[in-house]
């Protein structure tokens, strides 16, 4: 997904560890959220400055994301001029176009919004459920017909008194409005990524504290409306000869109201050559976006248990027979298992088939470690999404060797 902000960060040796007062900057990022933002200070109180590698440049990096956010609750009948667009990129080839209006008075609110992601979908699904119909019309050139059809929904009161919450953003230059999301009312709490991106923080600095463990973030891919950190520990465990396993944790968390945000356990191998593959393991905890602070705190309770997740993971890695010799047959497993995977870009999958493929095992043998290197390869410059499925996938295939 081509996003209108995105920003990379990758932990190089050294890189500082953030400061109290940078890592309560986050906070100061979220806005007409006082409650909220009290409740989850009480819950995650930071006291000192943070014991993690890499956060003070990750975290600059992070507020490079400047693109003015914001929400409103609005109905049908805030909605004029409603229009579809025909945009030149993406399998979704229309964008909604509309203006936003008061009810009261038709005074303009944001004139000339226009949908991004999937914010087409969620709109006319949640308001109206027609977007497999709005596909099937504008696929068939009935573009005014369309319209058409909304203008007479909209006068149907069971339908324009639906309220919802739009979540809206500004291009970077501030020059055009768009609308990346509808989520219900009063349901949906903004947990949007200064906040998870804090209370991660708090996580691993307490995790960090109470096992006398260093870690460092790793990666981190932020944009406009999701966010993606990799912890881990900085010394790993041996587990075979010149073979090293880290151990740590992905967050990963969604402002578009796809989805909650997750704490998943991942491990890294990686031996003396520097063949290496990161795998996504057990998912150890979720925040959906209807739960308050409290039943957060609750719920992550299950990250109290990392550190036996961690001696799971290690004697799991351990059973891998990491330089056992892969066989033909080894070749042709992974390539079937490669092809079944869903959701993720068929050329994609043909790449990597295709590097499997190529392999002669009478000229060089693999090992197990070395043929999934060439597997994780293929996920460094991609979605960090498409990322998280191949290495939730891997952890399930290594289980075969």
């Amino acid at each position: 997904m081509a996003y209108l902000n995105k920003k990379d960060y990758l932990y190089t040796d050294n890189d500082p560890k953030a400061s109290k007062e940078d890592t309560l900057s986050l906070l100061d990022r979220v806005t007409e959220q006082n409650e909220l933002l009290k409740n989850i200070k009480k819950e995650f109180p930071l006291n000192e400055d943070l014991n993690i590698g890499g956060t003070k440049l990750a975290i600059n990096v992070f507020n490079e994301i400047d693109n003015k956010k914001y929400d409103y609750n609005l109905s049908l009948n805030n909605l004029e001029n409603i229009d579809f667009k025909r945009v030149a990129t993406g399998n979704n080839n229309y964008r909604i176009v509309f203006s936003v209006t008061s009810e009261e008075d038709k005074k303009t609110l944001i004139p000339n919004v226009e949908t991004i992601y999937d914010a087409k979908k969620k709109l006319l699904d949640l308001l109206l459920e027609i977007n497999k119909f709005s596909d099937f019309m504008l696929k068939n050139d009935k573009r005014k017909e369309l319209v058409d059809e909304l203008t007479n929904l909209s006068k149907d009161k069971d339908i324009n008194n639906k309220i919802f919450n739009f979540r809206f953003i500004s291009s970077k230059d501030g020059n055009n409005e768009f609308l990346r999301s509808v989520v219900t009312q009063n349901r949906y709490k903004t947990y949007d990524n200064p906040i998870i991106l804090y209370i991660s923080l708090i996580l691993i600095h307490n995790l960090s504290n109470d096992i006398d463990k260093d870690f460092y973030l790793n990666s981190m891919h932020v944009s406009d409306s999701k966010l993606n950190a990799s912890f881990l520990e900085k010394s790993g465990t041996k587990i075979d000869e010149g073979v090293i396993v880290t151990t740590g944790l992905i967050v990963s968390n969604s402002e578009l109201g796809d989805g909650a945000a997750k704490f998943n356990a991942v491990y890294k191998v990686e031996n003396k050559d520097g063949k290496k593959v990161t795998v996504m393991r057990d998912e150890l905890a979720t925040i959906n976006h209807g739960n308050n602070p409290d039943t957060i705190k609750g719920k992550l309770k299950g990250l109290g248990n990392l550190e036996q997740n961690r001696k799971d993971t290690i004697l799991a890695v351990k059973e891998i027979k990491w330089s056992k010799e892969v066989t033909e047959k080894d070749v042709l497993k992974l390539m079937t298992l490669i092809s079944h995977v869903r959701n993720i870009p068929s050329k994609l999958k043909d790449s990597m088939t295709k590097s499997i493929d190529q392999i002669d095992l009478t000229k060089q043998a693999y090992n197990v470690l070395e043929i999934f290197d060439k597997l994780d390869g293929f996920l460094e410059k991609e979605d960090p999404d498409i990322t998280l499925i191949l290495e939730s996938k891997f952890n399930k295939w290594l289980i075969k060797f």
